[in-house]
């Protein structure tokens, strides 16, 4: 009898507890639906955004590397000027230099040309 009470049970038990209905099914998994369905939808915004910072992040690349080239040319170019300024003042010191010798010809001359005078006058007294 106890063998037949514990069978009558499990029976009991079994056909009270018995499977879940389709609409207690959906009660339960809708509201998780609709929970992924805004996931989804927020890692598609993160997603296209995402793109877009990149795209961004590409075209602040592209001006950086302008930039850089920009002041890479204007590195050189006074580097060119500086060495121009460099040649000037070297051609500068070099004009100072023949105007300088150009000046003491010039007084050697001077020179000369009393000494030759006064060899004139001197023999023209004779």
């Amino acid at each position: 009898m106890k063998k037949i009470i514990g069978v009558l049970g499990v029976m009991a038990f079994v056909g009270l507890t018995g499977c879940a209905t389709h609409d207690f099914v959906r009660t339960q998994v809708d509201p998780l639906a609709e929970r992924v369905g805004k996931l989804e939808a927020q890692a598609s915004q993160l997603s296209a955004m995402a793109d877009a910072n990149k795209a961004a992040i590409a075209q602040v690349n592209d001006k950086a590397q302008q930039a850089l080239d920009a002041a890479n040319k204007a590195a050189d170019d006074a580097k060119s000027a500086k060495a121009g300024v460099e040649e000037a003042k070297a051609a500068a010191l070099r004009a100072e230099n023949a105007a300088k010798e150009a000046e003491q010809s010039a007084k050697e001359s001077q020179q000369m040309v009393k000494k030759t005078e006064k060899i004139f006058k001197l023999e023209q007294k004779k």
